[in-house]
């Protein structure tokens, strides 16, 4: 053991984007706007909420003082946890905890067969859910992709239904409306026996999203109320588009998003103090030279650490962003981007980190893609791991024994430490030139599809009792 006085020791690799003073400013910022300027509210009930609380409001147009802003932000709580849907809770939301999933709402899917781009389905939701499930670094659900191929007033349901079926594992969701979020509640009250049940163990979170710059439309504020009625956690999550929707300054971008999620967290404490609430921010730049919102470019990554800084300024969980890139298909380009944001994101310590997967701007997801990204999970969870200095990592007795010209390959120590230390690939190539060769030389791409097509084939996850699967599909059936 060692004994010394005043011992400082990282545990981990360090990282920050702002010092303690430039958070201050940054929120003092946010604070001004929400003030001087406000923002935009449609829902009736949002309104009456906000001037109870004590804001200004005129007609729509709200603004915010900012003592009511810091009181809620120290009424929200500091940790969330979210858990299996077997009740096992799994992740603590917290300090620098991170945790990374998949992504929602796009457009197109890669079919894991053809390797085409189309317009996901249901059963492509099904499908990734569990691909999600056996993949041992993702560590929640989300859908993949806006499903066409059932009735478009409820397809968020009928896909809360597909993640819920074909998974234990936390889900990320959102709604198209209050009615439809209800429904997903009863469905995961369902699930854990009892809304008091669920509230105390809670496996899913809904996200909503205010319209950027400074609005937020009716649907957004009512779902993050009705989850704040029923103290289940909502993610309030604001999307700026740098040079767009907000400045195209880094830290101007990030005010916006700041005051669009502060002003919604004004709301959801108010209807209840202390409810689980999650800030967010999927903050980007749009290229000026191909009008495209940007997934792997170095702004992107910089503002999603700077808002995860800002959220431990304020000590509430965080929905960040990474695994995701611009790129077309599991290239060069594929590979930089998603390594270069899923390691900026562990590094700065986001919560809950989302749109693992994605490829072509946010347009389309990947199962081959979400495949790679688990690997470069796996092997960013060592890199910020760090290197533990303890008497069994320092092996002086070890080195003693050895003594020079030794080897340690058929040391105690070494059959002990080994599988603790050191990173085990499963995708990556580490094989002798020979068998790389003899192999028909497989890159990266290759084994990763190699991998999904097993999963799909083999994985079973742990199933529902068919009484509550009958339960809950008669919940979806309802609303039609």
């Amino acid at each position: 053991m060692l004994n010394r006085s005043n011992y400082v020791a990282n545990s981990t690799v360090n990282f920050k984007v702002f010092t303690q003073q430039q958070c201050q400013d940054i929120h003092y910022a946010a604070l001004e706007i929400l003030e001087r300027v406000g923002v935009v509210m449609h829902s009736e009930r949002a309104l009456e909420v906000a001037r109870k609380a004590g804001c200004y409001v005129d007609g729509n147009r709200v603004k915010f003082p900012g003592a009511l802003v810091e009181k809620c932000i120290r009424s929200a709580p500091s940790r969330v946890v979210l858990c299996d849907r077997e009740g096992n809770r799994k992740m603590k939301l917290e300090g620098n905890r991170f945790y990374f999933g998949p992504g929602p709402t796009v457009t197109y899917t890669i079919d894991p067969f053809s390797g085409e781009r189309k317009i996901p389905a249901l059963e492509d939701t099904c499908r990734a859910s569990r691909v999600m499930d056996a993949l041992p670094n993702i560590d929640f659900q989300m859908d993949f992709g806006t499903i066409r191929d059932v009735e478009t007033r409820t397809l968020d349901v009928y896909a809360f239904e597909a993640m819920l079926t074909n998974s234990p594992k936390p889900i990320v969701h959102w709604s198209y409306s209050t009615e439809n979020c209800q429904a997903m509640i009863d469905m995961a009250a369902e699930v854990a026996g009892g809304l008091q049940n669920l509230q105390a163990n809670p496996f899913f979170a809904i996200y909503s999203e205010p319209i950027t710059p400074l609005v937020h439309e009716f649907d957004a504020l009512e779902i993050a109320m009705l989850m704040a009625d029923n103290n289940l956690p909502a993610i309030y999550t604001p999307a700026p588009q740098g040079g767009v929707t907000a400045p195209a300054t880094l830290a101007g971008t990030m005010v916006i998003s700041l005051c669009e999620s502060l002003s919604g967290l004004v709301i959801h404490q108010t209807v209840r103090e202390g409810a689980p609430f999650i800030m967010g921010g999927v903050i980007t730049i749009m290229d000026m030279s191909t009008t495209q919102i940007t997934y792997g470019s170095p702004e992107f990554m910089l503002m999603a650490a700077g808002m995860s800084e800002m959220a431990h300024y304020y000590e509430i969980p965080m929905f960040s962003t990474a695994g995701c890139s611009d790129a077309k298909s599991c290239d060069g380009q594929h590979g930089v981007e998603i390594s270069q944001n899923i390691f900026m994101a562990a590094m700065s310590g986001g919560n809950l980190i989302h749109d693992v997967g994605y490829m072509e701007s946010g347009m389309c997801s990947s199962l081959q893609s979400l495949v790679i990204a688990d690997e470069v999970i796996g092997q960013v969870k060592r890199l910020v791991r760090g290197i533990e200095v303890s008497e069994e990592t320092l092996a002086l007795d070890v080195i003693a024994d050895v003594g020079p010209g030794g080897n340690y390959l058929s040391e105690e120590h070494t059959f002990v430490n080994f599988k603790k230390e050191w990173f085990f690939p499963t995708l990556f190539n580490r094989q002798r030139y020979q068998n790389w060769d003899a192999a028909g030389r497989p890159d990266l791409a290759v084994n990763a599809q190699k991998k999904l097509l097993d999963i799909i084939q083999k994985h079973q996850p742990k199933q529902l009792d068919e009484r509550v699967k009958l339960k809950i599909h008669e919940i979806v059936e309802s609303l039609l």
